[in-house]
């Protein structure tokens, strides 16, 4: 079977909020963790503000990854160089993130870089450091990852644990596992996916300091961290517009390039769909996760968010009626098809009041199919004639 899920999760499906870098930090250092003093502007004339000496590291704010490579870290060793950089790395895109600002920060010397983070293992039910005595490279391809699982209640002997598999000894120890401890904490209360330090450094007056950070926010998470209030849209502006859109109105979007618009409720299920279309020739044209809870009124969005793009020529509408009652989409469904006659629709539910739905559907005209498999080829047919 020719899998798509490790695109949509590269693609960020799970509903989450990226933080820029100026911001992680921000956080670290109201939780204790060291980091470099920094200034952020957005042009050339806000440098007056820069207060420590030359040379200086600048550095694009973006959401998206491989700003180094992309060229988005310079480096300054006087006035009239940065003032030269200013705007060039203001004007820059990376991994189709426009920059947001730049962080100014002095050139830390460095005797050597680590990587540290907390995050979820779903293996294993619990959150885990990962971490590795070189860092400040991409992880996947680091040769000395180490992962500690978390245990609940945390007890700070994991920490320790940690920063001895991590070959440090005496004061240097007692450092990272200081601010190993800290990070799971703020992992742990702010509801984080993700709170990761690359590279977390040693300074050659053996400071350790936190040079770079990047926090993932459930989005879930964001209606009882109030310290999060009002900032989700800010961190939407790279999103494509119906994926911004879908975002507000509480719905998992991300598209493809595919002519098949595929709605589930839960991200497994909409994963395992998306496989079985490809497994049939079929071509995805979006992931669409509506949610497990969802009622008429956000069914129906989502199906006219997927309605919208120009490029999809049937919908595939699979549903589990669970939290959903299945007559709830029934309603949205009879809805939107009086709005659209033409749109060809595959609707295949099953579940909490699926007799209900079937009667719905059929009083309507639209066809449902108990079974994935056959719905699944009837939408691959459908899209095939309709090119």
């Amino acid at each position: 079977m020719q899998m798509v899920t490790s695109h949509i999760e590269s693609d960020g499906a799970e509903t989450n909020m990226n933080l820029y870098e100026w911001e992680a930090k921000r956080i670290f250092a109201d939780w204790g963790i060291s980091v470099p003093q920094s200034i952020r502007i957005t042009r050339e004339e806000e440098l007056s503000k820069v207060n420590f000496d030359f040379p200086l590291t600048i550095k694009c704010q973006v959401l998206s990854g491989g700003r180094g490579k992309a060229g988005g870290i310079q480096f300054a060793k006087d006035l009239k160089e940065a003032q030269s950089l200013v705007g060039k790395l203001m004007a820059m895109t990376i991994g189709g993130s426009k920059t947001e600002s730049l962080l100014i920060e002095p050139k830390v010397a460095i005797k050597h870089e680590m990587y540290l983070s907390v995050t979820m293992d779903r293996a294993r039910g619990c959150p885990v450091y990962i971490a590795a005595k070189e860092g400040g490279i991409e992880i996947e391809s680091n040769k000395s990852i180490i992962t500690e699982p978390i245990p609940y209640p945390f007890q700070p002997y994991v920490a320790r644990n940690l920063a001895k598999k991590m070959g440090l000894s005496g004061a240097l120890l007692n450092k990272v596992a200081s601010i190993a401890e800290r990070l799971y904490k703020l992992f742990d209360q702010l509801d984080l996916d993700l709170a990761e330090i690359n590279p977390l450094v040693i300074t050659q007056s053996d400071e350790v300091i936190a040079l770079d950070g990047k926090i993932i926010v459930n989005d879930d998470a964001l209606g009882r961290q109030k310290m999060f209030d009002g900032w989700q849209e800010k961190h939407m502006a790279d999103l494509p517009e119906r994926e911004r859109k879908a975002k507000k109105q509480g719905l998992n979007l991300v598209e493809l390039d595919g002519n098949i618009g595929i709605i589930c409720n839960g991200a497994g299920l909409t994963m395992a769909t998306m496989d079985m279309v490809k497994n049939f020739g079929g071509n995805p044209g979006n992931f669409l996760d509506a949610g497990g809870g969802s009622d008429q009124e956000k069914t129906l969005a989502a199906i006219e968010l997927v309605n919208e793009n120009p490029n999809v020529k049937v919908i595939l509408l699979n549903i589990l009626g669970g939290i959903t009652a299945c007559d709830e989409v029934a309603h949205a469904l009879v809805e939107f098809m009086k709005k659209n006659p033409k749109r060809s629709m595959v609707v295949r539910l099953r579940g909490n009041n699926q007799d209900k739905a079937e009667k719905m559907l059929a009083d309507s005209g639209l066809k449902l199919f108990p079974d994935l498999e056959n719905a699944v080829k009837e939408a691959v047919s459908k899209s095939k004639v309709a090119v």
